[in-house]
């Protein structure tokens, strides 16, 4: 006789890819074979996957239509049974699987709209930390500043997208005929959660994009001025500098600073 730990297994084992073992320890009864009585489960099972997708991509799921969108969840689910107890993130890859396989690849804008959801998704359970503030910045001691990093929240993330991505995303939010797809010159942009708990996202020029990537890794503050005299004259750069940063601040992207 099996344990309940086997049975446990064998049950798991059969909601993940309907393995037959324990068909011979389940009763069969005149209204329902045990293989009927199984199939209750697992089917609530995948439902209950199917939901916790919709809700992390529910704009792709309006742009793509009912049926291929049920498609799309059916090869997820094959490609990437879930293995752990948090839903939060279990359709974390959605966005590579449309980007690699047919017939979602042929598409490269649904790719796009992925990666915008799951950021979106991230930005939303980033750990919630104290902003800098303007004063924060004031208070640098000047010896600060030859050696200044930043320390960015964790919400803060970069896209680059090469089709008119966010105004289709924002039309399906807005529950709008989106605009048909064009492809783009390639565009960063950035997405971040305010103190308001709401996320908010801009397109980045050449030159903040620049800079700012250089920030996110560590670079200091006299590197990225070095960096923007590729865009500004000297004269400038140091101006130019202080505005980013500023804007950086009073937008709520920096945690704080170090020296």
């Amino acid at each position: 006789m099996p344990t309940l730990q086997d049975l446990q297994t064998h049950f798991m084992d059969y909601l993940l890819d309907e393995s037959s073992v324990i068909i011979d320890d389940i009763e069969s009864t005149p209204m329902l074979s045990a293989k009927g009585r199984l199939d209750i489960y697992a089917t609530a099972y995948k439902l209950r996957l199917k939901e916790a997708i919709t809700t992390d991509y529910d704009k792709l799921a309006s742009y793509l239509g009912d049926d291929q969108f049920d498609l799309l969840m059916e090869r997820y689910i094959e490609k990437y049974p879930s293995h752990t107890t948090n839903l939060r993130y279990f359709s974390i890859n959605l966005p590579e699987l449309v980007r690699d396989e047919a017939p979602f690849n042929q598409l490269a804008e649904l790719f796009e709209l992925a990666c915008i959801e799951r950021a979106f998704a991230d930005s939303f359970d980033a750990k919630d930390l104290q902003f800098a503030t303007l004063d924060d910045l004031a208070a640098l001691p000047e010896k600060a500043w030859g050696s200044l990093q930043f320390i960015f929240q964790k919400s803060v993330q970069i896209l680059w997208l090469q089709y008119n991505s966010f105004p289709v995303w924002k039309a399906l939010a807005e529950e709008n005929e989106p605009p048909k797809i064009e492809q783009t010159a390639s565009m960063a942009w950035i997405l971040w959660r305010r103190s308001d708990l709401v996320s908010h996202y801009r397109v980045l020029s050449t030159a903040e994009i620049a800079i700012l990537s250089l920030a996110m890794k560590g670079e200091t503050f006299a590197v990225i001025c070095e960096k923007l005299l590729d865009f500004f004259s000297e004269e400038q750069t140091p101006m130019k500098a202080i505005s980013f940063l500023q804007s950086w601040v009073a937008e709520e992207m920096l945690v704080g600073f170090k020296y």
